[in-house]
């Protein structure tokens, strides 16, 4: 059995990204954010999610994403790796029917033997307001991702639309 996932509770997540919200309001630039305040690195990053996208609501959903995501060695999920433009995406890349109605997901082969190869895996998280750099959702994951029984694109595309 897998340990705890240790990435913060939503609640902090969210506590964090009301900070942003109101460090906004008193700094020119999130630059001045980061020398000015103790939070470190990955508080950081949630602090800026609020700073620069003062609507942002998140929401626990569930997502879908043909493969596990990697992990980093420290009981969480390593963001999903952007090879057009060879940098780290801002989370998780997960599936969408959008993406899987379009050309990007052909151009990425979501055949049936590649989903049934790769596995589809379901994972509770919240989408960010960035998206990734071929325009797929982008989730912070909540928990560890759980493969399903899902082997066809038919199949993953019905479970996304759920």
């Amino acid at each position: 059995m897998r340990e705890k996932y240790n990435q913060y509770s939503f609640n902090y997540i969210k506590k964090l990204i009301q900070i942003g919200k109101k460090l906004a309001e008193d700094y020119n630039s999130f630059d001045d954010v980061m020398y000015a305040t103790d939070y470190n690195m990955e508080e950081l990053k949630f602090i800026a999610m609020g700073f620069k996208n003062p609507d942002f609501i998140p929401e626990i959903g569930t997502f879908y994403r043909i493969g596990e995501p990697r992990q980093d060695g420290y009981a969480a999920y390593k963001s999903s790796w952007n090879f057009s433009e060879d940098r780290a995406e801002d989370g998780v890349s997960v599936v969408t029917t959008a993406w899987l109605n379009s050309m990007k997901s052909v151009f990425f082969n979501t055949t049936d033997e590649k989903i049934k190869s790769a596995g589809v895996y379901k994972i509770m998280g919240f989408a960010l307001p960035s998206v990734g750099g071929d325009d797929e959702t982008i989730i912070c994951p909540l928990d560890w991702a759980i493969k399903t029984k899902i082997r066809t694109r038919n199949g993953l595309k019905k479970a996304v639309r759920l």
